[in-house]
């Protein structure tokens, strides 16, 4: 059929030639493009203070876990986290030229980080239409301690909060093209509730924290107009759309446990295992009573949100309260998405729980820029309003100074006589209306500029490392330990490394940083590693259950914690541990009492837990 023929219905077609001109128009439309200067301008600043103060190389715990299995396309702890793998190994082929592997994430971690305060610029300004205060907001999000803290090193996290922004974003816009007064924008509109779809599915494969969401999307869209459920077409291929996308990142566990990825978490290539991974069953349990203490859980996410947010935590209240009558729909999104995350975070044990809060960080600022752009309006009006009332109508009043009733008042003159030499007329607004333009534009510069000079004057004190003297510290560009650990211990044997063909048991939090060594830069494969995680996932038994399964046969190392029923202070009523020159590894020389039957220690500790800790006196 050729480009001038009529498609199905009648309807012309349209050619592909001129659906790239269509799409070049729009995107090089100059609204689209100023609408989008803001929120690149705060991206970019963000990758120049926070690249400085990246981790430069590996480092442990989770981080080095997701340092690994990016490269690798592997998989990690549950729930797989397969969208920020996938992202991580297009990054480390896309971000060669750039340092190491480990470094290469941290500046996806950057990357991310500059996308969500893209985000948070982008809602702001949707939502207000003050573009200086929107950038001022993303500003204060990138240099708040939280964000710029997690923004330092490998996570998910960061990624999660990116890709919320971008599902309000979607949303929102879906709502406004639904209620435009043009019928082909209407028509058009549910093309943004399918990509919000999309958009979620990324944000569920990326982390769980996902799941807490549908309630405040669901009312959103409700809220905004409940007859979507009645238009079929639209409400499949969101659910379509939606399944496709969670498919197709989620298979990536079972292919690449198949595959033999050097680094695969579990067995999530069998059907047990996959579900094991994906609905993070070794987590149950890690909500605690959510529902008893509520007062008490409440009060501690307030002063954590409040000292992050400081003294502008009073516009933030005001921008809520503003927005319950101005804007109840992302009052409901925002504010619902939020209190959600609180509520699941505030019983959830995690040894990091602060990257929980991201998104009602994020939830936050937003309502602290709607709370001042309303304040900037609210003040402009009560100006207006007041030069208004201070002249009164006379005959030798200077045109430019004349009010809207003046104008009105010339018009009704004109008309009655004709033949009247003209007046000067208006072409556009009237003179109150420009001033009040006016007088916008220079209070929302103020106003702007007072945020941001708040929060770049934290950038020096972000910009060193976290200690007693300096609390407020973020940087990470100093911190190379653990690589220096892991070359150390994975050296070769007559460079002080580890024996040939040892065995190491060690914990969760230093053997991701192992991994790395081994698996991404090839250290050592002759050493065995096997930690809590290997442990628990291979039915292996507990720590003394590797000991005695190598001793006689391969040399047996351990790095375990001072304390708990499987550290070192128990473990050396039966064995005989002796130090080595490498920090923190213990050489397992002999079981000293073969007779002793040791029972079954507690859990071992999961990812981002930790059981074994001092019991307190």
């Amino acid at each position: 059929m050729s480009s001038r023929e009529a498609a199905p219905g009648g309807t012309p077609a349209m050619s592909g030639r001129r659906r790239l001109a269509l799409l070049y128009r729009r995107v090089t439309d100059p609204a689209v493009v100023l609408a989008l200067v803001a929120p690149m301008a705060a991206a970019v600043v963000t990758m120049y203070l926070v690249i400085p103060t990246l981790l430069p190389g590996v480092a442990d715990w989770d981080t080095a876990e997701f340092q690994t299995v990016g490269p690798l396309l592997g998989t990690a702890h549950p729930t797989g986290y397969p969208a920020y793998v996938i992202l991580g190994w297009v990054a480390s082929i896309l971000l060669q030229p750039f340092g190491d592997p480990a470094y290469r994430m941290n500046l996806l971690q950057a990357i991310t980080a500059a996308a969500a305060v893209a985000g948070a610029v982008g809602l702001v300004q949707l939502l207000t239409g003050k573009r200086w205060i929107a950038l001022a907001i993303g500003l204060m999000l990138a240099c708040s301690q939280l964000f710029w803290r997690l923004a330092t090193h490998a996570d998910p996290h960061m990624l999660h909060v990116a890709l919320v922004a971008v599902l309000f974003l979607l949303l929102l816009t879906w709502d406004r093209r639904r209620r435009s007064e043009d019928p082909e924008i209407v028509d058009r509109a549910d093309r943004w509730l399918v990509a919000a779809a999309l958009v979620y599915g990324v944000a569920v494969a990326n982390h769980s924290l996902a799941l807490l969401l549908p309630p405040a999307i669901g009312l959103f869209v409700l809220a905004a107009d409940w007859r979507v459920v009645l238009r079929w077409r639209t409400v499949l291929a969101c659910v379509g759309v939606l399944a496709a996308t969670l498919t197709v990142f989620f298979l990536e566990l079972p292919i690449r446990a198949a595959m033999h990825a050097p680094l695969v978490y579990g067995h999530p290539d069998t059907w047990s295992g996959f579900l094991y991974v994906v609905l993070a069953e070794q987590f149950r349990g890690s909500l605690v009573d959510p529902f008893g203490n509520l007062g008490t859980k409440a009060s501690a996410v307030m002063d954590l949100i409040t000292g992050w947010l400081g003294p502008v935590g009073i516009v933030a209240a005001i921008g809520l309260a503003t927005s319950l009558v101005r804007r109840p729909r992302y009052v409901l999104l925002s504010g619902l998405s939020a209190f959600a995350v609180c509520f699941f975070a505030a019983s959830y044990a995690n040894a990091d729980i602060e990257r929980y809060y991201l998104v009602p960080l994020l939830v936050a600022y937003t309502w602290i820029g709607l709370g001042a752009a309303d304040l900037v309006g609210f003040g402009v009006w009560i100006a207006t309003q007041a030069r208004a009332a201070a002249y009164r109508p006379g005959a030798d009043r200077l045109e430019t100074d004349r009010t809207e009733a003046d104008w009105a008042e010339a018009d009704r003159t004109e008309a009655a006589e004709p033949s009247r030499a003209e007046s000067p007329r208006r072409d556009g607004p009237g003179p109150t209306a420009r001033w009040a333009e006016t007088a916008t534009l220079v209070v929302e510069g103020v106003v702007a500029a007072a945020l941001v000079v708040g929060a770049l004057g934290v950038v020096q004190v972000r910009q060193l490392p976290q200690n007693d003297p300096n609390p407020g510290g973020v940087s990470e560009a100093t911190m190379t330990s653990d690589a220096r650990w892991v070359h150390a211990v994975l050296a070769p044997p007559d460079r002080g490394g580890l024996p040939e063909n040892s065995v190491i048991e060690s914990r969760w939090d230093v053997s991701t940083t192992l991994w790395y060594g081994q698996k991404v830069e090839g250290l050592r494969p002759d050493v065995l590693i096997v930690d809590d995680s290997t442990r628990k996932n291979d039915r292996i038994g507990e720590v003394w259950d590797v000991f005695d399964l190598y001793l006689g046969k391969r040399p047996v190392f351990t790095d375990r914690f001072d304390w708990g029923c499987d550290g070192l202070e128990a473990l050396l009523a039966t064995y005989d541990l002796k130090p080595t020159v490498l920090p923190g590894i213990y050489q397992v020389v002999a079981r000293i009492n073969p007779q002793i039957t040791l029972g079954k220690c507690d859990p071992a500790p999961a990812p981002g837990q930790w059981v074994s800790e001092p019991l307190p006196t």
